[in-house]
Parts: structure tokens; C-alpha cells; sequence
């Protein structure tokens, strides 16, 4: 696991689908409660959903290897996974040792050459958990009701739509990933960085040992 974490290509890959999460990002952002209409509501529903999928995938590619032998252990074929709720939660799965983390910054630089990152509270963004729950809640909007169950679903995914996307932008503009390789005893974190005016780009950061978040 700590070869695939810390390979360059893996880290492209990430980086090429935040790119590509910064253009859908773009899309939903515009939306505007003053104008309710079911088939804009389903397309930003679907655009979230094609946001959590790449992030999904973002996340099997630092963890190609043992992804691929995971869903070969269980009889799947990772080539073919799609659904990127259950591509989360089988990440979490062979890693629960991985902490995501949203940043106030990418890093601020110290006197003796150090960075230090600052995190967000865990309430202004997503966790890889909630990002699993949205995936299913937006997939309910993209699907006809049950003409027998008198939902609300459409209604109230509409007036929270503004939100949604304001915590979705949040969560993925600058964040970190951290690795404890506890049997290596060595630690990876990776610090995304997804701005408006510059390509994402990613810094590496290693350690001899294991470390965990100050607000862990």
C-alpha cells in the first residue's frame, strides 16, 4: 500500500479527475432557488453524483494494488466498479487507517522550514461516509417516485441544493489525506490543492513513524 500511495502516476491520476471535479463544480455552482425546475434539479443530481464517483475512483488510485485484490478476493472485477458509494465504503474498508481532511490552507510555512496545515471543523465539509449518503440521496432524485409514498425528496433537495454544493466545493479546494503504514511505521500525507485560478496540484509529505491529526 505505501508503493501505490506514494507513486507519482497514482497521484496524477488523482490529480487529472480533481481537475475534471473542479469543471462539474463550475456546472452546479450556478444554481439558483428562484427558479425551481425538476430537470435542472435531476441534472445537478446527477452532476454531484459524477463529482462523489471521481473522488471514489481518485481514492482507488492510491490504493490500486490492494483495491485489485480486495474485489479479486470477493470475485469482482475492479476494472468494472462503478458505484461510487460502495467503491468508498470498500476504500474505507482496506484502509481505515486513512484520515480526509478539508484545509483552510494548503499549508503555512514555519520559521524552521516547516509546514503546517490547517484543518477545517468536521462539520464545514463532507466526510468519505457522507460523501456515500449524498451519492444515494441524489441517485433517489434521479429516479420517478413511487406514485404510492408521498416523498418530499425532490422539494427539499431543491432548497438545499445551494448548500450541498457550497459544502462539495469546500471539501475538495484544498485537503489532506493521511496514511499511517503501521507496519512500515512510516506515515504518508498527501495535500491537495484544487483553486480557481491554478491547475490542482498535490505536495507529499513523509514520515519515519505514525501520526495522526491534532483534532483527530
Amino acid at each position: 500500500m505505501l508503493e501505490d500511495i506514494r507513486d507519482i502516476e497514482n497521484v496524477q491520476v488523482y490529480i487529472k479527475h480533481l481537475e475534471e471535479i473542479k469543471a462539474r463544480l463550475s456546472y452546479v455552482s450556478g444554481y439558483s432557488k428562484s427558479n425551481k425546475d425538476r430537470f435542472v434539479i435531476e441534472a445537478h443530481a446527477l452532476q454531484i453524483r459524477k463529482i462523489i464517483e471521481l473522488i471514489a475512483f481518485s481514492l482507488v488510485s492510491i490504493h490500486r494494488a490492494i483495491y485489485k485484490k480486495y474485489r479479486e478476493n470477493r470475485g469482482g472485477d475492479y476494472t468494472k466498479d462503478w458505484n461510487g458509494r460502495e467503491i468508498l465504503n470498500n476504500v474505507l474498508n482496506i484502509n481505515p487507517n486513512m484520515f480526509f481532511r478539508s484545509l483552510h490552507k494548503k499549508y503555512i510555512g514555519q520559521q524552521d522550514g516547516s509546514k503546517q496545515i490547517e484543518m477545517r471543523e468536521e462539520s464545514e465539509y463532507y466526510s468519505l461516509k457522507q460523501l456515500a449518503k449524498l451519492y444515494d440521496r441524489c441517485g433517489g432524485i434521479l429516479h420517478v417516485e413511487n406514485p404510492w409514498n408521498n416523498s418530499n425528496k425532490i422539494n427539499s433537495f431543491h432548497y438545499e441544493l445551494p448548500s450541498i454544493v457550497k459544502k462539495l466545493q469546500v471539501t475538495f479546494l484544498d485537503h489532506a489525506i493521511l496514511f499511517n503504514h503501521w507496519q512500515d511505521k512510516q506515515s504518508t500525507v498527501l495535500i491537495f490543492s484544487l483553486s480557481d485560478s491554478e491547475d490542482p496540484s498535490c505536495a507529499i509529505a513523509q514520515s519515519n513513524g505514525n501520526f495522526k491529526f491534532d483534532n483527530n
